[in-house]
């Protein structure tokens, strides 16, 4: 399976005026982007030296960023050498241990396992797609994308499937210079990505920020892509006197080369769409179990979401973020679609903490086939377990029965780890640890402690 993204141009993402409270770097790490906005000429990337050939064209895994439960631990291919850190983030369990094991990153938005020896990171602002090969930061990218990166745009996702990989980059239109948001598909093949070509156009205006990005295939190899309302407003954002569909706050699922694959809409004449009503996300994974989409959702300034969606799912906005039992709208204010049904979120937090990737674990014990989450605000690494149908989380915590984090002491109870300096993507490696992407220019390894 495979996946993506991010995102996360994120560091602004989740305000309504596109800006989140700036998160505090790492002790040690580089400093975080001056308030305002993201710099637009990010530093030079350090490099590692490069051990091994780089070359690794074995696929043979479904690599996706939902992972999938009762994976052996350790038996990847992807060889990574721990670097020294005396500020490394903070777990609160100690059967599991963290490790930094890439640094040098600029922004980094998303990634995406190729195969058991390779690993693409993509950097928003310089639109490079970086390669890890055999744990090793490679001096030089794959490909670079000419990206408009302006608040949340840039080079925001990627996803794999056997020998396709799918990139989402906001780019301005050769002929109009309008900005949009478009999806390449690459064929990887000894080492390197070919064959570029673009299978989603998709709108970039009036933006700047709610841009999406985040993408994630199925076993079957069909993608699923969000993009935010870029701060629209019509039908699709529950608007019912407003302007018609136009391919925003969607996820949309389609295949390999672009061509719908929904159908649940409307009598089949919104074919692309899979749900709407979608504010902005930065996640998104697959139940290995059930095949089930989940999502996360960031509020204005409060009621960030996880979100099980089913197909045809409106997701609420702008007339609901939260459980609509907490805010004045009904039902009747959504413009429901043929063949659409509104949910509550599983969970949320009542003040926005710029949460961004959900990934399942692959992590063995208690964690295998549970979820993980990130934000951008805090670095904060969290964690939940599916109930046994697998259509909802266990919140058994003090205050949280009604799956809503009110306060500093019902965050704590869902909150597995502390300092990753802003979490941009989460991944379930073929070696079934976690690898933990962090804005600030790090890739993290969570693992169990003894096994290392």
């Amino acid at each position: 399976m495979a996946a993506t993204a991010v995102i996360i141009a994120i560091a602004v993402a989740v305000s309504a005026g596109g800006s989140a409270p700036k998160p505090t770097a790492p002790a040690g790490s580089s400093p975080p982007p001056p308030s305002g906005g993201l710099p637009s000429e990010p530093g030079s990337v350090p490099t590692p030296p490069v051990t091994g050939d780089g070359d690794d064209n074995n696929n043979d895994g479904n690599n996706s960023n939902n992972g999938g439960p009762s994976s052996p631990h350790a038996t990847g291919g992807m060889q990574f050498t721990p670097i020294p850190d005396p500020n490394l983030p903070q777990l609160s369990d100690p059967a599991l241990k963290v490790d930094k094991v890439v640094q040098g990153l600029s922004m980094p938005t998303s990634m995406a396992f190729v195969g058991d020896r390779n690993l693409l990171i993509l950097q928003k602002e310089d639109g490079k797609v970086l390669l890890v090969s055999n744990g090793v930061l490679q001096p030089e990218p794959l490909a670079t994308f000419d990206v408009e990166p302006a608040s949340e745009r840039g080079l925001l996702g990627v996803a794999t499937h056997e020998s396709d990989v799918f990139v989402y980059a906001t780019e301005k239109s050769e002929s109009s210079g309008e900005v949009r948001n478009r999806v390449y598909r690459f064929t990887w093949a000894d080492g390197a990505l070919t064959n570029k070509t673009r299978i989603l156009d998709l709108p970039g205006e009036p933006g700047p920020n709610h841009d999406g990005g985040k993408m994630i295939t199925g076993p079957d190899g069909a993608l699923y892509v969000v993009i935010g309302d870029l701060n629209r407003n019509g039908v699709l954002q529950n608007y019912h006197n407003g302007p018609a569909p136009d391919d925003t706050s969607v996820i949309l699922k389609v295949d390999r080369e672009g061509r719908p694959l929904a159908n649940v809409l409307a009598q089949g004449s919104l074919p692309a769409y899979y749900a709407y009503g979608v504010r902005n996300s930065f996640g998104l994974a697959l139940d290995p179990l059930t095949g089930a989409l989940w999502d996360t959702e960031n509020g204005p300034e409060d009621y960030d979401e996880i979100n099980l969606v089913h197909p045809g799912f409106n997701s609420g906005w702008e007339r609901v973020m939260g459980p609509m039992s907490r805010g004045s709208a009904t039902a009747a204010d959504l413009v429901q679609l043929e063949g659409s049904h509104y949910a509550d979120p599983l969970f949320s937090w009542a003040d926005a903490q710029g949460v961004t990737d959900l990934a399942f674990s692959r992590l063995p014990g208690k964690y295998d086939g549970n979820l993980f989450a990130g934000d951008i605000n805090n670095g904060n690494l969290y964690f939940f377990r599916v109930n046994e149908a697998r259509d909802g989380l266990v919140l058994e915590g003090e205050g949280l029965a009604d799956g809503v984090a009110d306060d500093e002491g019902e965050l704590a109870q869902v909150t597995l780890g502390t300092g990753f300096g802003g979490i941009s993507d989460i991944e379930a490696g073929p070696d079934g640890n976690m690898y933990v992407l962090s804005y600030w220019g790090a890739l993290y390894r969570v693992s169990l402690a003894a096994a290392q």
